[in-house]
């Protein structure tokens, strides 16, 4: 069998002049990206040891090598998992959500795995991400996935990364390894200097509770790079079993003028949380979350991009989200310019609320379909309405909706895709069809407009 490359990285008790084993490890980042060789014939990992002190990444480029032979796996950079709270259930519930008796300021977990500590809903060690939690004896936390049935009395422990790499300046991680996924990062937090960002290429990583945090800064996911929240191949990763599959990774900055891009083939797939950042997929770049969690952070599908559901964002009872996206890039969802949105294999099911303009726009020659013909597609507003429309389509775009936009005639259902302004215009114009107003007046046939905007129901 061939020897693995196992590189230990302490910046309490590791020297750079150590050999780098577990009894003599190394002292800094640098240097074991260092070490790292250009190829290997087996098992090649970077042990990080959690030591609640950040490891400074002093060089503006990283290059990871390749594994060759029919024994090698893909790298593994490893930090570990922050235990951050304990709470137990205080009410049994479907899995969705946990109810609970800590007081937590609003949305405080948000981007945190919650992992099971007892119970026999799931197994012990499944863990999910968290899309947020309300405040308050007696409020809950809500899941981005169900972890399975609860009880009463069932313990969890919420995880974040537990080492944190901290760039001084923009980061570019490049690997030559042509496999997908080429890389896993377990327990890992980059937080680069304000004003820096980190651009992977060609590097495929899947992220176990991961975490990226900017200040002041735009990054890109570029020319054949990956995230995937969640461990999408078990196997490439010894001691990490399936229950990590939808313990997702969390991008968040302070503003949301930074943008986090994925272009020229780059994805962001599995279970994505953002926060106060600009999503933004265009010249070949795609979108195709498992489930997504977006507060304060607009998704933007722009020229050359795509996003799909494969098979949806969300479910029928746990719906992606997208919410309260301030101004002055407002609107939840926008797919513009030829941009492109498909949905065929069932419903998007998607919640949009609170944002500062439209809940979706469509524009510039853009399209998009929410779900499989003749069915539904989970388009809804649960919270405060949207301050525009709950769907604008403009500038000859168009939009395929479900059956369920319109399953009540004369009035949608009570929570379908709405804003202060209606609930769906072309041209900033509301649609109506004689006394019916919205998503009833498209009950019965497309809608459309001199500008060649067009709305309708899937059939």
């Amino acid at each position: 069998m061939p020897e693995d490359i196992l590189i230990y990285v302490d910046n309490n008790l590791g020297n750079d002049t150590n050999p780098g084993t577990r009894s003599s490890p190394l002292a800094t980042a640098d240097e074991a990206f260092r070490r790292l060789p250009a190829y290997w014939p087996g098992r090649a990992e970077i042990i990080f040891a959690v030591t609640h002190r950040d490891y400074p990444v002093r060089t503006g480029a990283v290059y990871f090598g390749t594994p060759v032979g029919p024994d090698a796996s893909p790298l593994v950079i490893r930090g570990g998992y922050l235990d951050e709270l304990i709470v137990r259930a205080t009410a049994p519930s479907s899995g969705d959500y946990v109810v609970m008796n800590t007081d937590i300021p609003p949305d405080g977990l948000i981007g945190a795995v919650l992992t099971r500590m007892t119970g026999i809903g799931s197994p012990i060690g499944n863990a999910i991400s968290i899309r947020g939690n309300g405040s308050g004896v007696n409020s809950s936390i809500a899941l981005q996935r169900t972890i399975g049935s609860i009880a009463a009395g069932d313990a969890f422990k919420v995880q974040r990364p537990a080492v944190t790499l901290a760039p001084t300046e923009t980061l570019n991680l490049t690997s030559h390894d042509a496999r997908s996924p080429n890389c896993t990062l377990v327990g890992i937090k980059f937080e680069p200097a304000a004003g820096a960002g980190i651009n992977l290429l060609n590097l495929r990583a899947q992220c176990d509770t991961c975490e990226f945090s900017f200040r002041t800064a735009s990054s890109f996911v570029h020319t054949g790079a990956r995230i995937q929240g969640g461990i999408e191949n078990e196997n490439l990763t010894p001691g990490l079993g399936c229950q990590r599959a939808q313990a997702g990774v969390y991008i968040h900055s302070d503003d949301t003028s930074d943008v986090f891009s994925a272009v020229r083939d780059g994805i962001l797939s599995g279970h994505l949380t953002f926060k106060t950042i600009t999503v933004r997929v265009s010249q070949g770049g795609v979108l195709v979350p498992q489930s997504l969690e977006a507060l304060g952070a607009p998704i933007q599908i722009l020229t050359g991009g795509a996003a799909m559901a494969q098979p949806s964002w969300g479910t029928a009872t746990n719906k992606a989200r997208i919410r309260n996206v301030p101004g002055p890039v407002s609107d939840g969802l926008r797919v513009f310019n030829g941009g492109a949105l498909n949905s065929p294999l069932g419903a998007i099911h998607l919640d949009i609320y609170g944002c500062n303009g439209d809940g979706i726009r469509l524009d510039m020659g853009s399209s998009a379909s929410f779900g499989p013909p003749n069915k539904a597609c989970g388009l809804v507003t649960t919270g405060n309405k949207n301050l525009g429309f709950g769907m604008n389509v403009r500038n000859a775009s168009q939009a395929i909706v479900g059956t369920d936009m319109v399953s009540v005639p004369p009035a949608p259902p009570p929570t379908a895709l709405t804003g202060a302004g209606g609930d769906v215009a072309l041209d900033d114009v509301a649609v109506t069809d004689g006394s019916r107003r919205g998503w009833a007046a498209v009950s019965d046939g497309p809608r459309s407009n001199t500008r060649l905007s067009l709305v309708y129901v899937s059939i």
